[in-house]
């Protein structure tokens, strides 16, 4: 017998999600004109020889582009992974009845996951994750979403412990003004998380009892789903720093693609505070502020016309190669829904 803790009746949860429609929200539209605002901006304000940005990225070495491109995709199916174990960890396993999809299957609702954010503004792909796993496996969206700020707080102090190590090989180097700003910034998620958690926590019940009784019961499955995801701690932990060293793998392939020598440590902490700027629910993709955001930490190492060569070769792969790869998944994906519905009805009859 399914167990139906797993489930919610909310109405939030009974309007279908349309990507079309938020994409053609006028604030969807406004966050690119800010996002294309802010490169516009750069490339006018910065001595950028445009000419050797060119050269640079048509003489792109396409073998070690692949591996970049290769480097990039491993890292979705050990998210799936990863989020597979939050969601054991919260209950929705085979044994309580949810019928979870495949590793396969969460694989391709990352990669829509990460399209959605590509082209929706405040990190709508987050929700629409949530939306798509409870159309598929009947389960909370509520403590779904607990999963992924669970799966969000991983990533941040991943990412915090991670730039400490790479800040070693920075000491005594160019750019440590910049570099400490970035650490700030890590500092202040981390804190904002504690307060998060622990707010969660320790009154979490207090909170629960204050709020309107339609929401109460969605909060609780929020917090139960925030809350019991840090089970196989070890296990997550490590699939979040192989995540992540990929990412970073991503960023010293495309630099030697291009023909650039970075070191390691440069390397390592401008891929994550490229996550960082990602996490910032600003513009689509940190469209705008990553490209400005890697090109000015790279530009402690290399000039400033091969640091933005480095980052728009970098953007090829980690933001329109989603756009194309994920438009692809999300349409093969709906005709698939829609082919088990129909195939559905007519079992029924």
């Amino acid at each position: 017998m399914a167990d139906n803790s797993n489930r919610e009746v909310a109405p939030v949860e009974e309007e279908e999600i349309s990507l079309r429609r938020r994409f053609l929200n006028v604030r969807t539209l406004l966050s690119f004109v800010v996002a294309f605002a802010l490169l516009i901006f750069a490339f006018e304000r910065l001595d950028i020889d445009f000419g050797s940005v060119w050269d640079a990225i048509t003489g792109c070495n396409p073998l070690y582009y692949a591996l970049a491109f290769g480097s990039y995709y491993l890292t979705f199916p050990l998210r799936a992974w990863r989020w597979r174990v939050l969601l054991h960890n919260v209950g929705f396993r085979q044994e309580r009845g949810v019928n979870l999809p495949s590793l396969g299957g969460l694989t391709q609702i990352m990669l829509i996951n990460w399209f959605a954010n590509c082209i929706l503004y405040a990190r709508l792909g987050d929700a629409y994750r949530g939306y798509l796993l409870k159309e598929h496996a009947d389960v909370s969206f509520s403590k779904t979403i607990g999963t992924v700020l669970a799966e969000r707080v991983l990533d941040v102090i991943i990412i915090f412990l991670l730039l400490g190590v790479a800040v070693i090989g920075l000491v005594g180097g160019r750019g440590m003004v910049v570099v400490t700003v970035v650490l700030g910034v890590g500092v202040a998620m981390l804190v904002v998380i504690a307060i998060l958690l622990g707010v969660m926590g320790q009154f979490g019940s207090v909170v629960e009892r204050r709020l309107p009784m339609r929401i109460r019961r969605t909060f609780n499955l929020f917090r139960e789903g925030t809350l019991g995801s840090f089970d196989q701690l070890p296990l997550l932990t490590s699939l979040s720093v192989g995540i992540w060293l990929l990412e970073a793998g991503r960023l010293l392939l495309v630099t030697e693609a291009l023909g650039f020598s970075i070191g390691l440590p440069l390397i390592l902490f401008v891929a994550l505070a490229n996550a960082l700027l990602v996490a910032i629910p600003f513009t689509p993709g940190g469209l705008g502020l990553v490209e400005t955001g890697i090109a000015g930490l790279l530009t402690i190492s290399v000039a400033r016309s091969d640091a933005w060569s480095i980052a728009l070769v970098d953007r090829t792969i980690s933001f329109l190669s989603v756009i194309v790869v994920g438009l692809l998944v999300f349409t093969v994906w709906h005709f698939l829904q829609a082919k088990r519905g129909k195939r559905a009805m007519r079992n029924d009859h």
